[in-house]
């Protein structure tokens, strides 16, 4: 089960949901977001409200927690996915230190304090280890989030970033 090493903040499932409704994006799919659809539809969505605070989070991605193992009904829709403007994969070890020394750039710092403010007022910006054991989820039976009937290619948000020309 890969872990994330995550900057950024909690986005409540609820906001998430309202944020969808009021900005009318059709293809999106609240339960979770980091699908092809969904974190493109998004990311587009941001871009559009707020054009400026997106040129300081050139590396945005949405990170969710999931437990395969977990077989409750509460575990198909998670209370939070993540917002995130740094993300590093830990498929066995990593030294977190390492990774937060780093650091994120002052800019995008202040850019992400203010979109965290406008999606989820009051959640704290930080470091968190998220893990998800099914990020590649597969084609929903009896259809799937796009509108044609092409193969469903399982993509995480991470090469849906790359693939926009605005990832690393």
């Amino acid at each position: 089960m890969p872990a994330y090493v995550v900057h950024g903040f909690r986005w409540p499932r609820s906001a998430i949901r309202i944020h969808i409704i009021l900005n009318n994006i059709d293809d999106a799919a609240a339960e979770y977001i980091v699908s092809p659809g969904t974190s493109v539809s998004l990311l587009q969505s941001l871009r559009d409200l707020y054009p400026n605070l997106l040129k300081a989070l050139p590396n945005l991605r949405f990170v969710e927690q999931y437990d395969p193992a977990d077989v409750s009904a509460s575990a198909l829709s998670q209370p939070f996915a993540f917002v995130a403007d740094k993300v590093e994969t830990c498929r066995l070890s990593i030294d977190i230190g390492e990774v937060m020394g780093q650091g994120v750039a002052t800019d995008g710092w202040g850019a992400l304090v203010e979109l965290r403010d406008q999606l989820a007022p009051g959640e704290k910006v930080g470091w968190w280890v998220v893990c998800n054991g099914d990020e590649q989820r597969p084609k929903p039976p009896g259809g799937s989030e796009h509108s044609d009937e092409r193969d469903y290619e399982v993509r995480t948000s991470e090469t849906i970033v790359d693939e926009m020309g605005e990832g690393r």
